[in-house]
């Protein structure tokens, strides 16, 4: 049994429907989706079956459809255009909020109650479950579907969404708050259940995330590769980016891809450690006298000092292959010329792209380049050299 848990975040939770997109049409089944907060919307429309409807309302979404504020306004406040009609509407709405204590969520809630059907979710042969706190109780509550009262799912999914600053959700006279306060990627919920695969769709959100209780679970984590954006940022620009992201990062894990920013089809990896012992040692001198190494034997400082240097500044731990380390610099250089991000390339189609920055970047010799991009353009150049004399 394949499990999917879902991570709280609000507006980030459209990487959720692009990573699940990805695994759907990699031909993989969930047969259980456990979620938190804007996880547990998520995961109850996927579970009944309407991933499709789910995924066309986040590519359409934005802020004016959730909270009662006017686009016209929500727009001005993006754009930092706070005039004094605009000052003055807010004026108006954080009395509204003192006085509702909360941001309203019933335009939120009409969203979902126009697109959750109870009985669906409940007949449907998918395990569902969610996170919530009764904070009337002062408990965190982990429920599957069968422990929730017939006719009481929307409200629990509303209470597992209680972001602080929203409106509190009441239910049965108790209060509850956002199961983020508990655990924000409810994988035990999964386990517990005999799930020994699983899923996780991390958002990386503020939230608490318990540790796995069961040892024998296979996790299979998708993380974003750049930052989502604020929980409240529902902006339509923003949800299509993290939607295609979600359904690329998916990708790089399914599929095995190289590579932190951009989605790279791997090679051998005696490749490229053929292709460093080739560089001259001129090329490792001029090289390390760039990047501040103190002299010694050529082949030594690169690979003693050059390339764990470079896999610092890259990011990456000392797991990384060479492989990985001479990608992340390829790629430090395709971020900054630009090189279209969301594709998935051969290592040879990755190596043209890189051909033709380091090409302009020869025409461009007189610009002033900070020192570090200096370097790592030089990093790039002397390492390409080697692989173009192995892949021409």
């Amino acid at each position: 049994m394949l499990g999917l848990a879902l991570e709280g975040g609000g507006a980030k939770g459209a990487f959720h429907f692009g990573v699940v997109k990805a695994f759907l049409e990699e031909g993989y089944q969930f047969d259980g989706i456990t979620g938190t907060s804007i996880g547990a919307l998520n995961g109850a429309i996927i579970a009944q079956g309407d991933f499709e409807t789910g995924y066309q309302i986040w590519e359409n979404i934005d802020n004016s459809l959730l909270f009662d504020l006017e686009k016209t306004w929500l727009d001005k406040i993006a754009q930092r255009q706070i005039d004094k009609e605009t000052i003055f509407h807010l004026t108006a709405k954080i009395k509204e909020l003192i006085t509702n204590k909360g941001i309203d969520t019933g335009k939120m809630k009409e969203l979902m109650e126009s697109i959750l059907d109870e009985d669906k979710l409940r007949n449907s042969p998918i395990d569902f479950g969610l996170v919530t706190v009764s904070l009337s109780d002062m408990k965190p509550l982990e429920l599957y579907k069968e422990d929730i009262p017939q006719g009481q799912m929307m409200e629990y999914l509303m209470a597992s969404a209680g972001f602080p600053g929203f409106k509190l959700e009441r239910i049965e006279g108790k209060y509850f708050l956002d199961g983020g306060f508990y655990d924000n990627c409810p994988i035990n919920l999964l386990a517990r259940k005999g799930y020994q695969e699983i899923v996780a769709v991390r958002t990386l959100s503020i939230g608490i995330v318990q540790d796995i209780k069961f040892p024998n679970v296979k996790l299979i984590t998708v993380k974003p590769s750049e930052d989502l954006g604020s929980i409240l940022n529902f902006d339509n620009n923003m949800i299509q980016r993290n939607l295609t992201m979600g359904y690329f990062d998916a990708l790089r894990v399914i599929k095995g891809l190289k590579g932190k920013k951009y989605y790279i089809q791997p090679i051998e990896e005696d490749f490229f450690i053929h292709a460093l012992y080739l560089i001259p040692d001129a090329d490792i001198k001029d090289l390390g006298a760039s990047l501040g190494l103190k002299e010694m034997t050529p082949k030594r400082m690169l690979f003693e000092k050059m390339i764990p240097l470079l896999a610092r500044n890259l990011g990456l731990t000392s797991l990384a292959s060479y492989q990985d380390i001479i990608i992340g610099v390829f790629e430090d250089l395709a971020a900054n010329g630009e090189v279209e991000r969301f594709k998935i390339y051969s290592f040879d189609q990755f190596l043209t792209e890189i051909r033709k920055i380091l090409t302009n970047s020869r025409n461009q010799k007189s610009a002033r380049v900070p020192s570090q991009k200096q370097a790592n353009l030089l990093a790039g150049q002397v390492i390409f050299n080697s692989i173009n004399q192995l892949r021409p």
